[in-house]
């Protein structure tokens, strides 16, 4: 056929399909990677049988969206897949005898039993003049052993045994349901969101993100501004024992929680290092954990057993240690990546993702109406910082204490939330800030930290 003038018109070929069907057999794993350019996204629906993601379960002929996402699906019983978008995939077939997978399953079992115990005691005093309590789990190893992601399966696990699992991190280079430089812990009585980015501890379910799919959940959050630990060692053991004392509260408080599971993720520490094995000895001690799992690390086992060997827990109990091995499924995150993902973080914190567009408040303040600190070059209290240019394009933590209180106890106050500063106009002593919410700081000191990095061109 053709029209005068146009010549010939040249049939289109139809667009190939990017949807295709992945049939799993029972322990057998999903493993994708989505990519940054990747903006749409890969969506995912479960057709039929069952599938999880890090112990949260797929609903059946629901459509999930992963965006910026190295993770997998596991199967215990067979199930066929919907995906569609573009990643890099390949399915993994477990050896039911020598999977890690396995292993994890049975310590939640385990777990569960312990919790049992728990809640079938009679409301007496145990051990200590103290009521019995669920199992405090601390979770710990090298560099890309999958910490964070065995502790999100635990917590998953046991919410979906019907307790109230309390989460802690008190690794600063993570972010559980905070931005990155934090320490936080907060209680999981409802379900994990299986689509969320970051592995479920991101901001993404938190009040000051908007409304979600997904039941908020209200952290305890505490400032390190740091991105490794040895960076400020005397702050972060401090700001370890302010989390573990705000647990505490919270355990004592609901006695659901308590009977349930403390899980605590930690960061990545040297076994060789005498001074690394002190922190770790640090949050067992203030945690009163009573149990030790160990990641794909003979020499961490070896120094902790030795070290933890003669210790009890303030419940009069013997610390159990546990060593597993890592699951061959962990994806490895570059600094490329990690430093990606931060900044993701800070800029959904301010205005969504995908799924759910927020729009931030400005404020627009004199310099006299903020009283903001900053930490030192080195360890130590803070100390009062100027306005300046230099403030640009970085998040400033709010904290839940007085301008008028003494610079420690700022310092070692927890977080209310955060701010992005926009815009410093020196001439006029004047900022701008973005804020999740409306009204103004008030009577609230500021922290400007020196790590995550400022997000460059936040409102671009």
């Amino acid at each position: 056929m053709s029209i005068p003038g146009l010549g010939q018109i040249i049939p289109q070929a139809a667009a190939a399909s990017s949807t295709r069907t992945i049939t799993l057999q029972p322990l057998w794993e999903w493993r994708f990677q989505v990519p940054r350019s990747n903006s749409a996204g890969v969506t995912v629906r479960l057709l039929n049988g069952t599938a999880e993601r890090d112990g949260t379960s797929l609903a059946l002929n629901r459509t999930y969206t992963f965006i910026r996402t190295k993770s997998k699906l596991l199967t215990w019983y067979g199930c066929v897949l919907e995906v569609e978008g573009e990643c890099t995939e390949h399915v993994a077939k477990h050896n039911p005898h020598t999977s890690a997978e396995v292993a994890f399953v049975n310590l939640h079992f385990a777990l569960q039993e312990r919790r049992a115990a728990v809640q079938k005691a009679a409301p007496v005093t145990g051990a200590a003049g103290k009521s019995p309590q669920g199992p405090r789990v601390m979770i710990c190893g090298p560099d890309g052993t999958g910490k964070t992601t065995l502790a999100r399966t635990l917590t998953a696990l046991a919410q979906r045994m019907g307790s109230q699992p309390l989460l802690a991190n008190v690794s600063p280079e993570e972010g559980l349901l905070s931005l990155p430089g934090t320490m936080s812990a907060a209680v999981y009585g409802n379900i994990m969101d299986v689509e969320e980015p970051s592995g479920g501890l991101g901001v993404r379910n938190t009040p000051t993100s908007g409304p979600s799919a997904v039941p908020v959940k209200l952290p305890m959050v505490y400032y390190f501004g740091r991105e490794k630990v040895e960076d400020d060692v005397p702050l972060w053991r401090a700001l370890v024992s302010r989390l573990a004392s705000s647990v505490r509260a919270k355990i004592n408080a609901v006695d659901k929680v308590r009977s349930s599971d403390l899980i605590i993720d930690t960061p990545a520490f040297d076994p060789t290092k005498s001074g690394d094995m002190d922190l770790l000895a640090h949050v067992v001690n203030e945690f009163a954990v009573n149990i030790v799992v160990i990641l794909s690390s003979t020499a961490m086992e070896t120094e902790l057993e030795r070290r933890l060997a003669q210790t009890k827990t303030p419940l009069g109990e013997v610390i159990t240690i546990l060593a597993l091995d890592k699951s061959d499924g962990v994806a490895e995150r570059d600094k490329a990546w990690k430093r990606s993902d931060r900044e993701e973080a800070i800029r959904e914190y301010f205005f969504g993702d995908l799924k759910k567009t927020l729009s931030p408040f400005t404020h627009l303040v004199s310099y006299d109406e903020l009283a903001i600190f900053r930490l030192p070059e080195g360890t130590g209290p803070l100390v009062s910082a100027e306005v300046s240019a230099e403030m640009s394009n970085w998040t400033i933590a709010v904290m839940d204490a007085s301008v008028n209180d003494p610079p420690k106890t700022i310092q070692l106050a927890p977080v209310m939330g955060f701010i992005a500063v926009a815009e410093v106009d020196e001439d006029r002593r004047r900022l701008k800030f973005l804020s999740p919410v409306s009204g103004r700081l008030g009577n609230r000191p500021l922290v400007w930290a020196r790590w995550p990095e400022p997000y460059i061109n936040l409102l671009g």
